[in-house]
């Protein structure tokens, strides 16, 4: 419970420190839409898997596996505080296995019987691209796409370069930081399984709780004065547990991710 409070306090810091347009701008479609009920999509999993050849291979392929699960299990939490009804794992699951479509073409295509056969207002497509590191920083890079089932058009769309300070020790394994130790123990999960999951479900906490607050609530027309995030920004989780938020360019983002191995 403390290192949930802290690390919302600090995120709060960090939200107030990252200079990007009111959400009103931002967010000028779902303000005139209103959504209420979100259904979060299983995440796009594009992240290149090691060929196996040896045993470190197998664990850092189960490692982003686990990594993807947990993105899209702690997805849910952060919408629902926001005062949404949001669609349960299971639940989305269950739904997911009724769509003959890939999700790109989901993207691009009608949505609209998602809202006539279960009464769902908007779908957030999570994607993870890429995982790298650089020196002791893990680097997750993810895009997250809400669109309407109303109008099929999109509500939200954000490209993030998550990472984290991971220090390693002389073997080349990740030492346990303060923050990961019991999110690792209360999981039971590895020490660079915890550091992954840990990463992604901030990034996932970070970007959602930005939404702006549901149309059910009194907030609702307050928040479109509160500042949205960037388009494609930065979020790096340092030791000491604070968060330094960046603004960073398409250009820059996308030669990282997609151009750079």
């Amino acid at each position: 419970m403390r290192r949930t409070i802290l690390i919302l306090v600090i995120l709060s810091s960090a939200v107030l420190s990252c200079k990007g347009p009111q959400k009103a701008v931002s967010y000028n479609d779902l303000y005139s839409e209103k959504p209420l009920t979100i259904y979060v999509a299983p995440i796009t999993d594009n992240a290149e898997r090691r060929v196996v050849k040896y045993p470190g291979d197998t664990k850092y392929n189960n490692e982003i596996d686990l990594a993807a699960k947990y993105m899209f299990q702690t997805a849910q939490k952060p919408i629902a505080r926001q005062g949404y009804y949001v669609i349960g794992p299971a639940a989305s699951m269950q739904i997911a296995s009724e769509e003959t479509r890939s999700q790109e073409k989901m993207m691009i295509g009608d949505l609209k019987s998602y809202k006539n056969v279960y009464g769902i207002d908007a779908i957030l497509f999570p994607i993870i691209h890429k995982w790298a590191k650089e020196q002791d920083e893990w680097i997750v890079y993810v895009e997250y796409v809400l669109v309407s089932t109303t109008s099929n058009s999109e509500l939200m769309h954000v490209w993030v370069r998550g990472s984290k300070l991971v220090q390693l020790n002389f073997k080349g394994e990740p030492q346990t930081s303060k923050f990961d130790a019991e999110f690792a123990a209360d999981m039971e999960l590895s020490n660079a399984s915890a550091q992954r999951c840990f990463l992604v479900e901030q990034v996932n906490d970070y970007v959602l709780r930005n939404l702006p607050t549901s149309s059910d609530r009194r907030q609702f027309e307050e928040d479109r004065y509160f500042k949205a995030h960037p388009s494609y920004f930065s979020y790096y989780f340092s030791e000491d547990g604070t968060i330094q938020i960046e603004k960073i360019t398409m250009e820059q983002y996308e030669q990282e991710c997609f151009v750079n191995d």
